[in-house]
């Protein structure tokens, strides 16, 4: 189970060999952010609820407010005046549209100025804040402030839409709403009058029409019989008269032959003189003309072996020049043979079409003649029963329509007398309100705690992301190339309570740092192999960064493995290494073989476990500058000769120039920083110098992050705890 940001891929070796990824945005940890200030969250909570007490308590002295409801039902309607019961067959939507229409009608400003106009109305509280010294009320500021306050909406799922007003006086509740109330449905009452007046008129206009029109025609029939003496008719057809319907059909079916004969002529000349484009099936048919169909293979060659040189020459090329100059002038020559083809084939059409035409022209001068002759003839026969028998026609069609107006306006008239037909009918009651409507408990203490716990948890959260320091693994990963390899928690994080970090490995091994500072040497072991490196440095940003923990332990983890493993003090500033490995701090160490004044032999000393560790000798040979020098360089090439593997502790960076000199000594360097120390700038410099360096980068120790054992840290950590102790 790991407890560190996921370890460096073998397919991405470090140092040097690859460009850096690009950086992204640093993401914020909130569960790290909570836990490092829950105890002012939780303080801030129950402060908020306290503060909501108090305005809850004001509030409801001060300003208080009472609101009421006038309800109205939205009533189906009636398909015809015979209905037993109004038949709704409304679907939600239209519904809720409906109510909406309606509410907005009850609150509009037509309305409301009938309102504020009423006498019952001004005499409320409520108006006073609208009154002059002169007692007048001023109409139009209590107008928009009535706007402001009435609210209307719909319940969903239901016939009903409300009316709401709120103000401080309940006695002024019911005298507003009941004057909105009645001056709404008088509105409507007088709305449905006029609907009806005008549903109704066009119908009597059509029925007095139709009257007239009745009267006239009677007239005209009875003038007509008595002057034609027509005492009978004859209603079947004469041998003629079928005949003459015969020839009308097929010269109709002539005509309309001619008109799209022409119309073909016309598409036709169109094409011709350029003014309308050739359709899909003229260039289809002109396609699989034999020469159109061999240049088409012979373009499909072309741009074959176009594409064969572009891939054997590249694009500019004097053969694919060549190859597709010779394809666009075989593709312009089969364009120009196709729009040949296609003249040739519209003047074929054209004359085929105007041959037709002229046949369908003679064809109809035929049957015109015919049908002239035909007609004169009928004409004697059936005039004068034909003209009877449309007058008759005629009044039967105005007497039916004269009953079915008539029978409409009877409907009509029969719908709107029912009450049940109303569309929007009262319903409820309106009192006065016993109980304010606001403030309530459940919304202002809880709200108000909830405003001062949001107010300062975004002040956290706004320091957290204008704070740049490293202070997890995510504002590490963020940064352009940086290879995270291990991070270890502080011990204050460890659960089983570690009392001295440089050793914890030796002395503690079953504690949450020691697993880390072994899962740390796992990856680092594997960068290092990738690299190919046996010397290391490890160097910080700022002081007290850790590296001399970080070194003194993976030489524990890497001697407890069976590796030979050396230590080399490099520190020259401040020397920490003697006295971890519990060694003289003024013995002969590096200082002394770089200035020559020892042999690299005689300043090795060996731990009980077996680690090889040079000090950094005498307070007096301890002259910094000799490390960016082969001197060192010669120093750390013994120790390879005698260890699998050297580590270096270095000084930090920042405030020790000599550091990045030592880092073109070894063969490769480790980056340790310190959280809540270094500036996530600073640390993306260092690397990016380091990286820029002979010696191969391995990557990043990210070293005593705080509040990282929260959710999957702390589990993980948990669990290392409780499986070293079983």
């Amino acid at each position: 189970m790991s407890v560190q940001s996921p370890t460096p891929s073998r397919s991405s070796p470090p140092g040097r060999s690859g460009p850096a990824p690009a950086s992204s945005a640093v993401a914020i940890d909130p569960i790290r952010i909570v836990r490092q200030h829950l105890t002012l969250l939780i303080t801030t909570g129950i402060l908020g609820l306290g503060l909501g007490v108090g305005v809850f308590i004001v509030w409801l002295i001060f300003m208080p407010s009472y609101m009421g409801r006038a309800t109205f039902e939205l009533v189906g309607t009636l398909g015809s005046a015979d209905e037993a019961m109004v038949n709704d067959t409304r679907n939600d939507d239209q519904v809720e549209r409906l109510g909406n229409t309606e509410a907005a009608k009850a609150t509009s400003t037509r309305i409301f100025t009938a309102v504020v106009a009423d006498p019952d109305v001004q005499t409320i509280a409520w108006m006073d804040q609208f009154k002059d010294e002169a007692g007048r009320v001023n109409e139009k500021d209590a107008l928009i402030e009535l706007q402001k306050e009435v609210t209307a909406s719909h319940r969903k799922k239901t016939q009903f839409f409300d009316i709401y007003w709120k103000t401080r006086k309940a006695e002024d509740v019911p005298v507003v709403l009941t004057a909105i109330k009645d001056e709404y449905i008088g509105e409507r009452t007088r709305e449905r009058e006029a609907d009806q007046a005008t549903a109704i008129e066009p119908f009597r206009n059509t029925r007095d029409e139709l009257d007239d029109r009745i009267q006239s025609l009677d007239t005209e029939i009875q003038t007509f019989v008595t002057e034609r003496q027509l005492l009978a008719r004859n209603d079947q057809m004469s041998t003629l008269q079928r005949d003459l319907e015969a020839r009308e059909l097929e010269r109709n079916e002539v005509i309309s032959s001619i008109n799209q004969t022409r119309s073909l002529l016309g598409q036709i000349d169109a094409k011709l003189a350029g003014t309308a484009e050739a359709s899909q099936d003229d260039v289809r048919d002109a396609e699989l003309d034999p020469v159109v169909l061999e240049a088409l293979r012979d373009i499909q060659e072309l741009r074959g072996l176009v594409a064969e040189h572009r891939q054997k020459f590249g694009r500019n090329h004097p053969q694919v020049l060549q190859s597709q100059a010779a394809l666009d002038a075989r593709i312009r020559e089969k364009d120009r043979k196709v729009e040949e083809i296609i003249l040739r084939d519209l003047q074929g059409q054209r004359k085929g079409a105007s041959d037709t035409l002229e046949q369908l022209e003679s064809v109809r001068i035929k049957l015109d003649e015919e049908i002239e002759s035909d007609t004169a003839r009928l004409t004697d026969q059936v005039q004068a029963q034909t003209k009877l028998k449309k007058y008759e026609k005629d009044l039967e069609r105005l007497e039916g329509r004269k009953a079915e107006v008539q029978s409409q306006i009877d409907e009509i008239q029969s719908m709107f007398a029912r009450d049940d037909a109303k569309q929007v009918q009262w319903a409820g009651s309106i009192d006065t309100p016993l109980l304010p409507a606001s403030p309530k408990w459940y919304v202002a203490i809880p709200g108000t705690a909830v405003v001062l716990l949001g107010t300062v948890v975004g002040f956290i959260f706004l320091r957290e992301l204008l704070d740049k320091r490293i202070r997890s693994t995510t504002d590490l990963t963020g940064l352009p190339g940086v290879r995270l390899l291990g991070v270890i928690p502080d011990r204050k994080d460890d659960p089983t309570g570690v009392s001295r970090p440089e050793s914890v490995v030796r002395d503690q091994p079953a504690s949450v740092l020691a697993e880390s500072h072994r899962q740390f040497a796992a990856a680092f072991r594997r960068a290092r192999q990738d690299a190919g490196a046996s010397s290391i440095l490890f160097v910080g940003g700022m002081p007290g960064s850790g590296t001399t923990s970080v070194v003194a332990n993976l030489a524990s983890i890497a001697a407890a493995a069976g590796r030979s493993v050396s230590v080399i003090d490099g520190n020259l500033r401040r020397p920490r290494v003697a006295d971890v490995f519990g060694f003289d701090p003024e013995s002969e160490g590096l200082g002394d073989v770089v200035e020559g004044r020892a042999d690299f032999d005689a300043v090795i000393q060996t731990t009980q476990d077996g680690i090889k560790v040079v000090t950094a000798g005498t307070p007096k040979s301890r002259i910094f500058e000799r490390l960016d020098s082969t001197d060192f360089r010669a120093v750390v090439e013994k120790a390879r000769e005698i260890s699998d593997v050297v580590l270096v502790d270095g000084p930090p960076v920042i405030v020790a120039s000599e550091a990045m000199g030592m880092a073109d000594q070894v063969e490769a360097t480790v980056l340790v920083v310190r959280a809540y120390s270094e500036q996530r700038g600073l640390v993306a410099r260092l690397v990016r110098q380091l990286r820029e360096q002979p010696s191969a980068f391995l990557g990043v120790l990210l070293n005593r992050p705080r509040y990282t054992a929260g959710g999957y840290f702390k589990r993980n950590y948990q669990a290392i705890a409780s499986y070293a102790d079983e």
